[in-house]
């Protein structure tokens, strides 16, 4: 997907989150020729579920830090067959949505340094932004090396980071 580098005029819909839910939704809008704004914090689309190493890692073979890897290429396959209705705006750190009457306003902050502000305009918002983990506190579980399920997938796929050496999996 490439990036729209300024997100210019009124759209139909704002997706907000890039995930498996909002690439689903932006591709099946933009195929029945809603123009869409897809905004994401993150530089790369694909939320926590197909989260990917940064760039600078030259990961090989990111593809096998994931399940169902083939129906993320798909997902990205279908934005990119109608790319000419959808703005992928990336490093957008959307803080607000106010809505009028004839339109809803989305204001983010840009790139991973969040110091440009801008702001777009869309008849309709759908919101992606995903879940996270439910964390059961436990005694010790803040104590350094007690990592979650999810923070261990994080460093894996962000970073290529193992969490350590020794793994215990309790619940």
């Amino acid at each position: 997907m490439t990036s729209c580098a300024e997100p210019e005029g009124a759209y139909d819909l704002a997706v907000i989150g890039a995930g498996p839910a909002g690439l689903a939704a932006a591709a099946a809008a933009a195929e029945r020729g809603v123009r869409v704004a897809l905004l994401d914090a993150a530089p790369r689309p694909g939320g926590q579920f197909y989260r990917q190493p940064t760039a600078e890692l030259r990961a090989a073979r990111p593809q096998a830090l994931h399940h169902h890897w083939s129906a993320f290429r798909r997902l990205l396959a279908r934005i990119e067959a109608v790319e000419e209705f959808v703005a992928w705006l990336p490093d957008h750190h959307v803080w607000s949505v106010t809505g009028a009457s004839t339109a809803w306003t989305v204001r983010a902050l840009t790139g991973p340094d969040q110091r440009q502000a801008r702001s777009l305009t869309a008849r309709q918002v759908l919101f992606a932004t995903g879940a996270h983990e439910r964390q059961l506190p436990f005694p010790g579980w803040t104590l350094p090396g007690v990592v979650g399920a999810g923070g261990a997938q994080a460093m894996l796929k962000s970073g290529l980071v193992l969490p350590g050496r020794r793994t215990v999996v309790a619940g």
